[in-house]
C-alpha cells in the first residue's frame, strides 16, 4: 500500500482518544490573562467596540445544533456499544465538542496533574538519551504537537464527559464515538481514574495498561460495528496489518516515528490482544483483567504470556559503582522499557517482522539515569540492562540493538552481552573525558550497578514422619 494512504489511515486509527486522557486526566479551565499594564501609566483610549458581526449568532447557533446533534448520536451509539460489549450503562455522561487548541490545552493540564515541569522537561531528555527524540528536543512541546495533531477525541473520566473534535466530518463520527463511549463504559464499571494512577519508576506497567484499555476500547467498537458477527468478522490478518503498518512509520510520514510507535501501538498491539481474548473467551476474560491487571506489555504481545502471567525478571539497582566512576554526577531517575519500548525503537532499524521476532524473548529490564551536579547536559547519562528468556534471545537482540543505537547514538553508546543479559550505555562520552579507558571503566561499573535477582526458590515442605 503507498505510503501516501497509510498516514490518513493511521491517525484515523491512532489518536481516536489520547494516551493522556484516556486515562484519567482533567482539562481544568484556563485563567484570563492577567493585565501587565504599569497602573500609573497612562492608558490611552480604547479601541473602538467593533461592529458585531451578522455570522457570530449564525455560527454559535449552529455550533448549538451541531452539538445536540453529536450529543444525541453519542447516547445512541453508546447504547449500542453496550449491548455488544455487554456492559450496561449505569451513570450519566455529557457530550462536548473541543476545537484543536482545546486538545492542545486539555493534554497539557493533564501532564501536570501528576507530573511536575522538570519531570516532564527530564523524562523528554530521557528519550533524548535513548533514541526515541533528537538530542535538544522539547519533549513537552513534540507531545502537544503530536496530540494536537492527531486526536479525534477523548474520554475525560473526572467529568464523565466525552470530548468530541469538532474538525471530524460526519463520516468519523460514529468511529471516534464508539471508541469514546466504550471509555464511558469502562469508567462506569472498572474506574478509570483509578486505574490512571501512575507507576512512577514502572513504565511498562503503565503500557500495560494503556493495552487493556485502549484495546478493550477499539475492540469493543469493532464488535458493535461488525453488527450481528461481532468479533468473529474481524481477521487476524486484517489486525496484523494495521500493527505493522503503526512499526513502519517513518521520518518520511511523521516527526519522531518512534515515539509516534509507542503512542500508537495501544491502538493495535492492544486491539489485537483483546479481540482474541473476547473471540476465544468472551468479554468477560477482558473484565477480569481490571480486576488483576497485566504487568507487562509482553503479557500484551504474547498470548500465552498473558495466559500464564508470565513475570518479569527483577533487575536491581545499585547506583554507587557509577557515581563512584562519575563523582559530578547524581542519580536522577531509574525506569524500565519493556518489550512494547524495544519493539518501537527496534523498529526504526528492522522491518516488522523481525523487529517483532528480536524483542521477543524479552525478560525484564531496569535503567538509571544521572545528570551532573550543575549544568545538566542536553541528555543524561543512562545505563541499563535487559534480561533475556534465553542466551539466544539475547544474542539475537544485541544486532539489532547495536544497529539501532549506531544509527541514532553513533560514538556515543556503549553494548556488550554476557550470557542472557546487555548492558547499555549512551551519552557518557563527555561525562568521562580524560579517563584513560573510558569504556573500560564504565563497562565495569555498569555491571557492578544493575544485576538480575535470582527468584527465590519455593520452600521444600518437610513432611511429617508417620
Amino acid at each position: 500500500m503507498p505510503r501516501a494512504v497509510v498516514r490518513p489511515r493511521l491517525w484515523a486509527l491512532l489518536l481516536g482518544s489520547t494516551l493522556i486522557a484516556s486515562i484519567g486526566c482533567h482539562r481544568q479551565t484556563a485563567s484570563p490573562l492577567e493585565d501587565d499594564r504599569d497602573s500609573d501609566a497612562p492608558v490611552a483610549d480604547p479601541d473602538p467596540e467593533p461592529e458585531p458581526d451578522a455570522n457570530d449568532g449564525a455560527d454559535l447557533a449552529e455550533r448549538s445544533k451541531r452539538q445536540a446533534e453529536v450529543g444525541a448520536m453519542a447516547r445512541r451509539i453508546t447504547d449500542e456499544v453496550a449491548i455488544a460489549r455487554g456492559l450496561p450503562v449505569t451513570g450519566e455522561f455529557t457530550v462536548e465538542l473541543i476545537d484543536k487548541p482545546g486538545v492542545r490545552a486539555f493534554v497539557r493540564d493533564a501532564m501536570y496533574e501528576d507530573l511536575s515541569r522538570e519531570e516532564v522537561q527530564l523524562f523528554g531528555r530521557i528519550e533524548a538519551a535513548l533514541g526515541v527524540l533528537p538530542i535538544g528536543s522539547d519533549g513537552e512541546k513534540v507531545l502537544l504537537d503530536l496530540y494536537e495533531f492527531g486526536v479525534l477525541g477523548i474520554y475525560d473520566p473526572k467529568r464523565k464527559t466525552l470530548l468530541i473534535g469538532d474538525y471530524i466530518g460526519t463520516g468519523e463520527l460514529g468511529r471516534v464515538i464508539g471508541h469514546e463511549g466504550a471509555h464511558g463504559l469502562q469508567d462506569m464499571h472498572f474506574d478509570l481514574e483509578t486505574l490512571a494512577k501512575v507507576s512512577r519508576g514502572a513504565s511498562d506497567r503503565d503500557t500495560a495498561k494503556t493495552f487493556l484499555i485502549e484495546g478493550d476500547a477499539e475492540a469493543t467498537y469493532l464488535a458493535w460495528m461488525s453488527g450481528a458477527n461481532g468479533l468473529a468478522a474481524i481477521g487476524d490478518d486484517l489486525l496484523a496489518l494495521q500493527a505493522d503498518m503503526v512499526l513502519s512509520v517513518d521520518e518520511s510520514m511523521i516527526p519522531n516515528p518512534t515515539l509516534t510507535r509507542k503512542l500508537q501501538m495501544p491502538y493495535t498491539e492492544g486491539t489485537a490482544a483483546m479481540v482474541r481474548l473476547a473471540r476465544e473467551q468472551g468479554f468477560a476474560a477482558i473484565d477480569a483483567l481490571y480486576a488483576d491487571l497485566p504487568t507487562t506489555s509482553e503479557q500484551l504481545l504474547h498470548f500465552d504470556k498473558l495466559a500464564k502471567r508470565e513475570p518479569a525478571l527483577l533487575v536491581v539497582v545499585d547506583a554507587q559503582p557509577v557515581l563512584a566512576l562519575l563523582p559530578d554526577h547524581r542519580e536522577v531517575w531509574q525506569d524500565e522499557i519493556g518489550e512494547a519500548g524495544l519493539l518501537a525503537m527496534m523498529a526504526e532499524v528492522e522491518q516488522p517482522g523481525i523487529a517483532r521476532k528480536v524483542a521477543a524473548g524479552w525478560g525484564g529490564d531496569r535503567f538509571v539515569v544521572f545528570d551532573r551536579q550543575t549544568d545538566p547536559a542536553a541528555a543524561p547519562l543512562l545505563v541499563g540492562l535487559i534480561a533475556w528468556d534465553s542466551e539466544a534471545d539475547a544474542k539475537e537482540f544485541e544486532g539489532s540493538f547495536r544497529a539501532y543505537f549506531e544509527q541514532t547514538k553513533p560514538g556515543d553508546h556503549l553494548i556488550q552481552r554476557k550470557g542472557r543479559e546487555i548492558l547499555y550505555a549512551t551519552h557518557f562520552a563527555a561525562a568521562l573525558t580524560g579517563q584513560a579507558d573510558p569504556l573500560a571503566g564504565l563497562a565495569k561499573a555498569g555491571w557492578a550497578s544493575l544485576s538480575v535477582a535470582m527468584p527465590k526458590k519455593p520452600k521444600k515442605i518437610k513432611k511429617s514422619k508417620p
